[in-house]
């Protein structure tokens, strides 16, 4: 049986870890909501568990939107034992969207890529700015 290197990987407003090693995570989200192009998203983070065979392991977290990189992250874990978990915190600051594309998750294991997760990016109108009835009486 093969284990998936991606326990999870998870885009949220905040995310901690509690005194007594709990994992909390507010403000889930799977899509990035708009009014307009292009925004800016204030802070966000991407929590990620990994499942890594023993050894050490370079691992890059990019999120892209069609072929330009908008954050990256690397990160270096060593791994004793046959099998080792690790969960990642990224907090991203002040990313900006600039095209309506999805989002992009890419995550390489020294240097494969192992994972891409999607996040769209919606343009939606406000609550009761609607379009008008354009007739004339």
């Amino acid at each position: 049986m093969k284990i998936a290197p991606i326990e999870f990987a998870i885009f949220c407003d905040h995310a901690s870890v509690s005194m007594d090693g709990k994992l909390s995570m507010n403000g889930i989200f799977e899509r990035i909501l708009t009014k307009e192009i292009p925004v800016m998203h204030p802070m966000m983070f991407v929590v990620t568990k990994l499942i890594l065979p023993e050894g050490d392991h370079s691992i890059t977290f990019t999120l892209m939107q069609e072929d330009e990189v908008l954050a990256k992250s690397n990160a270096d874990k060593k791994v004793e034992g046959k099998l080792g978990s690790h969960v990642h915190f990224w907090n991203i600051k002040n990313l900006k969207v600039e095209k309506t594309e999805p989002v992009e998750l890419q995550i390489l294991i020294d240097g494969k890529q192992v994972f891409v997760k999607r996040l769209p990016v919606v343009i939606v109108e406000p609550k009761g700015q609607g379009k008008k009835n354009d007739k004339k009486d």
